[in-house]
């Protein structure tokens, strides 16, 4: 088994905005020292989320990492910290908490956790889908030794409520929106939102998005009427106040 640690490097529009938007990821293997850091390749996204950054020296800083970080011959033997490495990164460019994950030998995990941060790079054939995201959400849980489960909630009317996941006091569903009339969500968006606040006074309610979308009006909807009574975060974020209220 390998015990792994990984970042998610992310860029705001500006240092003391909330928006962002996922460029790269950089992976530590701690059992045999191998570190690796892949980032955007189509940056037709990028441009889109922000059309006054400099393009090409976006590339070159992302290749400069790259470079700096990965193993090769010339650092194999230097003693590396993830999480001493990505706090110098302070400003548009910002690295996530540092997460841990143990996995197989075998198992490409630079890969599998790439489709889930850096999607948007990916054709849609090659993304993971909804039930493969919550499997490595799973994995995350594990790793860092939290309980969970996925029984049904008690509801106030000895009803059940049907969540993804439950760790601790904190009842997680996701939304996937990939391929959805977002507009034909928004009545599913107001059950949940209902349901929130029924658990309000015994439980913490979050709600993850992670999705392939483009109706941004609509989205904008969904996100304030879950946000009435819940968390609501994407997915990096999600997990990094999974670990923060659980750990």
């Amino acid at each position: 088994m390998y015990n792994i640690e990984y970042a998610a490097l992310n860029y705001y529009h500006s240092p003391i905005s909330d928006e962002c938007l996922c460029i790269g990821v950089l992976f530590h293997n701690v059992t045999t020292g191998q570190r690796d850091f892949k980032y955007i390749s189509n940056f037709q996204r990028f441009h889109a989320f922000d059309d006054e950054a400099d393009i090409d020296f976006v590339k070159l800083y992302l290749r400069g990492i790259k470079d700096e970080v990965e193993t090769s011959v010339f650092n194999f033997n230097k003693e590396f910290e993830l999480a001493s490495y990505v706090k110098v990164y302070a400003n548009e460019f910002r690295f996530s908490s540092v997460r841990t994950l143990t996995v197989n030998e075998n198992e490409n995990y630079v890969e599998d956790l790439s489709k889930v941060y850096l999607k948007y790079d990916l054709a849609r054939s090659q993304r993971l889908n909804g039930n493969e995201e919550k499997k490595l959400i799973r994995r995350v849980l594990e790793s860092n030794n939290l309980e969970y489960t996925t029984q049904k909630v008690d509801g106030p009317y000895s009803d059940e409520i049907s969540f993804d996941y439950q760790v601790g006091n904190v009842c997680i569903k996701m939304f996937s929106f990939k391929g959805k009339n977002l507009k034909r969500v928004i009545g599913s968006a107001r059950q949940w939102s209902f349901v929130a606040d029924e658990l309000g006074a015994q439980k913490k309610v979050l709600f993850i998005y992670d999705s392939d979308y483009e109706d941004m009006g609509n989205l904008d909807i969904i996100i304030k009427i879950l946000s009435k009574n819940a968390k609501v975060l994407k997915l990096d974020d999600g997990m990094d106040y999974i670990l923060n209220q659980c750990l």
